[in-house]
């Protein structure tokens, strides 16, 4: 029965969400919300489970004397610093993130806060990192991503229909090297004399090229988030939810188990 309890608890709950989805009606209406409520205090008490696991986690990590055990009693001793230190600026002063609290004033403003911005700071090398593999115009779609980055990207910030000019002629100059360098290499002439083509015409493209981007800029970039980008994340959303609905029904119906292990 120990599994069994739970897929029937699993099934009715399920089963009384969709009823009440579709039939708005007393005494189904009021379910969404009591389930909401129940969620809430369920979520509270896993909370509570959360920080039991974890300390004790790190508490047998100390009594082991493992490697990482300084780390271990730091991240026990802070959390027991800022547990206390926010209880005692919520009893004091009614709420811990009260303007006169000093738990607001010192650990969130001079501790919290520019934790926060390190670790930010750090997630944007790992962002560029990423960036990099994923622009290089290995492929046709690598190379149209990357040029769809770079255009929204200068349409985005500050100054960029100043910049596209130089960004165009750069890029170009460099796709023709590309082209040469691989024309050269080529054996057979006709497929020399087409990636030499190839190069000349990227470097007779600038001026025009840099001209039309620096007019339409902006009507480039909107038509780029507007038409392509917004199709593709209504795909993605759409592909998302459909996902979701499956593995609710698998849940509901007992087939997808993994939650119970």
């Amino acid at each position: 029965m120990k599994k069994e309890i739970p897929l029937i608890i699993t099934f009715i709950s399920g089963f009384l969400l969709i009823v009440a989805f579709f039939i708005p009606r007393e005494p189904f209406g009021s379910l969404e919300q009591r389930f909401n409520d129940w969620f809430i205090i369920v979520s509270g008490f896993t909370l509570i489970l959360g920080v039991d696991s974890l300390l004790l986690y790190h508490y047998k990590k100390i009594k082991r004397k493992d490697k990482d055990a300084p780390y271990s009693l730091i991240l026990i001793a802070s959390f027991l610093i800022v547990l206390l230190w926010g209880i005692y600026s919520g009893i004091k002063h009614g709420n811990p993130f009260s303007p006169a609290s000093t738990f607001l004033r010192y650990f969130y403003s001079y501790v919290f806060v520019p934790l926060q911005a390190t670790m930010f700071a750090l997630l944007a090398f790992f962002i560029s990192s990423a960036a990099y593999r994923a622009f290089r115009a290995r492929t046709l779609n690598a190379t149209l991503l990357l040029l769809s980055a770079g255009i929204v990207m200068l349409g985005r910030v500050p100054k960029g229909e100043e910049i596209v000019p130089y960004f165009t002629a750069v890029t170009l100059i460099l796709i023709s090297i590309t082209f040469a360098l691989e024309g050269l290499k080529r054996a057979n002439p006709l497929e020399k004399t087409l990636f030499l083509g190839m190069a000349i015409l990227s470097i007779l493209l600038i001026y025009p090229l840099s001209i039309l981007l620096k007019k339409y800029l902006v009507e480039i970039t909107n038509w780029i988030m507007n038409t392509p980008q917004l199709g593709a994340k209504r795909g993605l959303f759409i592909g998302i939810s459909l996902g979701a609905i499956a593995m609710s029904v698998r849940i509901i119906l007992g087939i997808e188990r993994t939650y119970l292990k």
